[in-house]
């Protein structure tokens, strides 16, 4: 089965397996810079495109950033501060993406589920906390020569896919008693 594993942001990491085998693997930035407009219609064609010319069946898309915490130590002083990991422009941006990848592969029949970073670092790495850096230097062990952080994760992505694949088939596969 052709798998997707796709780690979804600005510059968003791609990787297409056949079973271990890799057939594409990128790290795709969309045009248009500060136009959302511009960078959604980019990503949308190039999404597309991708799941069509490879023939993808499933994928795997690493959950968005969730949404900022409250900053618990400042709570404890009476200041009500948030958290962000990161801008609401930022979260606007990857949610954005998000619905696009998901209503693209929607629109050609793929099934798609989504996978928390921690949940694939440890199938892919064996720890839930393995860095960027960790998921490269066993990418490499796949495609050696890869050099892209995103691309590397969106390998783990897809491997983490085939092993629920994996799973699922062992599931219904499995003869009834009765």
């Amino acid at each position: 089965m052709i798998v997707g594993g796709f780690d979804i942001a600005t510059t968003t990491g791609c990787a297409i397996l056949n079973g271990s085998k890799p057939l594409h693997v990128e790290a795709f930035r969309a045009l248009g810079g500060t136009d959302d407009g511009k960078v959604y219609t980019t990503f949308r064609h190039w999404f597309r495109d991708v799941l069509k010319r490879f023939e993808v069946e499933r994928i795997a898309i690493e959950e968005a950033l969730r949404t900022p915490r409250v900053n618990a130590t400042k709570l404890k002083e009476g200041i009500v501060e948030l958290s962000p990991a990161a801008s609401m422009d930022v979260y606007l941006r990857l949610y954005g993406l998000r619905a696009i990848a998901i209503q693209a592969a929607h629109g050609l029949n793929v099934r798609v589920i989504e996978v928390n970073q921690a949940t694939w670092r440890k199938s892919f790495t064996g720890n839930g906390h393995a860095t960027k850096e960790e998921s490269l230097a066993l990418a490499q062990r796949i495609v050696p020569g890869l050099t892209s952080k995103d691309a590397a994760e969106a390998i783990g992505i897809a491997w983490h896919l085939n092993g629920v694949l994996r799973e699922e088939s062992l599931r219904v596969a499995q003869p009834t008693l009765f």
